[in-house]
């Protein structure tokens, strides 16, 4: 039975379908919604900023997305938006690109010909396990964090009532680490004992707790603002969620971000202060940085990788290099 045309929408953003798509052979458009239905033909805003119409017979390509354990709903809203701007004879705003994702590449192979497991990458970039570590070194920050952070370690530390210890620990770990500002540390140095333990209480939480990571995220960053006295910057509210999970959460290093977005997500929600649901819109933009990476012949180790390759290639300097 051939389908029923949807009707077409109202100006609402809500009334829009809820189901989100990938188009099966361009996958680098990123998701997309359905924005409208008629003549034998379908739009679906995009993520790379643009709406597309597809013909009756090709609807197929645009394959359904599972979510999984991780919602979309930022993505959706993100979309609707932008459609709804249209609908309204608005401009949505879409963040416009310094360069492509192939010239990204192109500079990073010139700068290290193996890509991420050339030498120079590294000893620049990763360190070891063994030897002098630099706080641009990733691999002992991370596993500094990791022991900071064991359960086994921290869990006795909180039953104790020696919060100060892990809290010690876990800024020694930032410390050593180039993802934060020294002076933020310096900040939380200055604690007293009831904040170092509910800092200690906090970021355990935020390393290994059970609730959502969304309500986790929004707990720390209230702590931090409580703490620091003032909001903290996107690097600071980030560090520890990739220094201890490397593989599914990111250091967001914002300028750079930005930046990439423009040829990734460029109608995401990106905040200019940390917030749930734009750093979901980060995080998302690092795992298909990763993917196209990946498609590319490049295999980044984590997400620290990414966040490495994002600042490498799109930092104001790096900018200078990618001109023509």
């Amino acid at each position: 039975m051939a389908s029923q045309p949807l009707a077409v929408p109202t100006k609402t953003a809500d009334d829009l379908p809820d189901q989100l798509y990938r188009h099966a052979t361009k996958p680098e458009w990123g998701l997309a919604v359905l924005a409208w239905e008629r003549h034998g033909k379908r739009a679906y805003q995009f993520e790379d900023g643009r709406l597309r119409k597809i013909q009756e017979g090709y609807y197929d390509l645009l394959e359904p997305v599972e979510e999984g354990d991780r919602p979309l709903d930022h993505v959706r809203t993100n979309l609707k938006a932008a459609i709804t701007s249209v609908q309204n004879g608005q401009k949505p705003k879409v963040l416009k690109p310094v360069c492509s994702f192939e010239e990204q590449i192109e500079l990073f192979t010139k700068l290290f010909p193996e890509g991420f497991s050339d030498p120079r990458w590294i000893d620049e970039k990763r360190g070891s396990a063994e030897g002098h570590a630099l706080k641009r070194h990733r691999v002992p920050s991370i596993i500094a964090a990791r022991e900071a952070l064991d359960p086994a370690v921290a869990e006795p530390l909180i039953q104790e009532g020696r919060q100060g210890e892990l809290a010690e620990a876990v800024l020694d770990v930032l410390a050593g680490t180039d993802l934060v500002p020294l002076a933020h540390v310096k900040t939380l140095r200055r604690l007293d004992e009831e904040e170092r333990a509910e800092y200690a209480e906090v970021v355990f939480d935020l390393a290994h707790g059970e609730d959502p990571l969304d309500d986790r995220f929004r707990t720390y960053l209230r702590m931090l603002t409580r703490l620091a006295g003032k909001r903290p910057s996107w690097r600071v509210a980030t560090a520890l969620l990739a220094l201890t999970h490397p593989d599914s959460e990111v250091a967001v290093r914002r300028s750079a971000f930005i930046r990439q977005a423009g040829s990734i997500a460029p109608t995401g929600a990106y905040t200019r202060k940390p917030k749930v649901t734009s750093y979901r819109s980060f995080r998302r933009l690092a795992l298909t940085v990763k993917a196209r990476l990946e498609a590319a012949g490049q295999e980044p180790a984590d997400l620290l990788d990414v966040h490495d390759f994002i600042w490498t290639t799109l930092r104001k300097s790096a900018l200078e290099h990618l001109k023509p």
